[in-house]
């Protein structure tokens, strides 16, 4: 019997066990049922839930054709409102750890350790594929977005350069991120728990200078169809369990789930999700958002949005794990949308390479 093989069986067997446990005669000691078999039961419809995201999801099914916003936007119109936007791409999550590291020697014993701590983790009501957390590799990165925007804050004053450069931008960019006040300002993330982990370990200083709350936007969550796009949260809340070490942390104090409808639907395509943020960015006074998300999200985002004729990496390539990337957003009165592309600042990492 192969590898593979053996820990199917070893994963189906484990299920039925479970469903014994949880719902067996009283015999086995199961009066009223195990509290972990039935949170390994409802992390199985959950798993269910995911693979039949995986295999009906319409989430990719849209092109650029379908967007004309960028070609039509009126930049002379006297009414165009400007927001400055700043993308946060999540650190390496536990299964892009499995998944995204090449498919050499190490895949099979990564795939088979990851699927012997699901097993365990499932006993908890949590998951490492289904919304997948942030794994050591991306909690580090998240730590180092938090660390440089700590030495920029204390390098202020300490660099002359020319008020419109690029880099002059950057270092205001990243000092404002940490030295701002909430006033003006939205932070906001996705429903996925990789997403909400980092802008909380990437903006901890302010989070706890300020007591501002980052607000959970399901319109933010991931375009893809595999199972960790899928969120584990409810509607109007936050995951119970946030993982690794944000696993004690009180989500409710830090997270505003106000405005998480729950996932996204088989037939939702995520372009819709796209266009539902623009208007819901539109539609604040404040005029910085600040997003934690993701990098398939944050490229459809520059692609739609960017002119349509222009070469730009921001099309081409996803922001690095942890990068942060700003621009201006602008709306005519006719509700037209566009990316200044001037104005598209690598605060930090940037585009990947």
């Amino acid at each position: 019997m192969t590898l593979a093989g053996g820990l199917c069986l070893l994963f189906v067997g484990f299920w039925i066990l479970v469903w014994v446990f949880a719902f067996g005669p009283k015999w086995l000691g199961t009066v009223g049922g195990s509290a972990a078999a039935r949170r390994v039961v409802d992390m199985q419809f959950a798993w269910l839930a995911a693979a039949y995201y995986l295999f009906h999801s319409k989430d990719k099914a849209f092109s650029l054709k379908d967007v004309k916003d960028a070609v039509h936007t009126d930049l002379k119109d006297p009414k165009l409102v400007t927001k400055t936007i700043v993308f946060i791409r999540h650190g390496e999550s536990c299964w892009n750890e499995m998944f995204n590291r090449g498919f050499g020697p190490g895949f099979l014993f990564r795939v088979a350790r990851g699927l012997l701590l699901e097993l365990h983790r499932m006993t908890l009501g949590d998951s490492l594929f289904v919304d997948s957390p942030l794994g050591d590799r991306g909690e580090k990165e998240a730590l180092d977005v938090c660390r440089y925007l700590r030495s920029q804050s204390a390098q202020e004053g300490s660099r002359s350069l020319p008020p419109q450069s690029a880099l002059a931008r950057s270092l205001s960019l990243a000092r404002e991120l940490q030295c701002g006040e909430s006033e003006g300002t939205r932070i906001v993330t996705s429903n996925l728990r990789r997403s909400m982990n980092t802008v909380a370990l990437a903006l901890q200083d302010r989070l706890e200078r300020t007591g501002e709350k980052v607000e959970v936007l399901s319109c933010l969550q991931e375009i893809s169809s595999n199972v960790d796009t899928i969120s584990l949260s409810t509607p109007g809340g936050v995951q119970q369990i946030m993982g690794g070490r944000l696993s004690c942390l009180d989500a409710e104090k830090c997270f505003n789930p106000k405005g998480n409808k729950g996932n996204k639907k088989p037939s939702q395509r995520g372009l819709e999700r796209i266009r539902e943020f623009v208007r819901w960015t539109f539609s604040q006074e404040e005029t910085k958002i600040v997003v934690s998300g993701h990098s398939l999200y944050f490229r459809w985002f520059f692609r739609m949005h960017l002119p349509h004729g222009l070469q730009h990496v921001a099309k081409k390539k996803k922001i690095s794990n942890g990068g942060v990337v700003a621009f201006d957003l602008v709306q005519d009165s006719e509700g037209r949308t566009m990316i200044l592309p001037a104005s598209i600042t690598s605060v930090y990492l940037g585009f990947a390479k």
